[in-house]
């Protein structure tokens, strides 16, 4: 899978999505000043969906969703700790892209929720 980490998406699960064989593009910390505009343009051209944690990504009107987004919501756990949702998420995320449909979800101790 094709995946876009936005600059708080924590390089520990960043690696293990790699160690999965997922193609991870991972935006610097260095380039905060890069806006979410310019990382869903990024996303759309090299179509690949967005892991965050910022849910400004959520705030998207339905007819300019041109990108598929995951925002994580996990405020209380070390990146470690969030290691154990990360199979499910991926399994869940891929029943999605299937669909071949952009989409909106958000995922946490609970599973996926998708937005749209």
């Amino acid at each position: 899978m094709k995946l876009l980490a936005d600059e708080n998406f924590p390089p520990t699960l960043v690696s293990y999505l790699q160690k999965k064989h997922h193609d991870v593009k991972r935006i610097q910390r260095s380039a905060k000043t890069i806006s979410d505009i310019s990382i869903k343009k990024l996303a759309i051209q090299e179509n690949r969906i967005i892991f965050t944690f910022d849910k400004d990504f959520l705030k998207t009107e339905k007819s300019k969703k041109l990108f598929s987004a995951v925002v994580f919501g996990f405020p209380y756990l070390e990146p470690t700790a969030i290691l154990v949702y990360m199979d499910q998420a991926i399994k869940s995320i891929s029943r999605l892209k299937k669909q071949k449909r952009h989409f909106t979800a958000t995922y946490s101790t609970i599973g996926l929720k998708l937005l749209d």
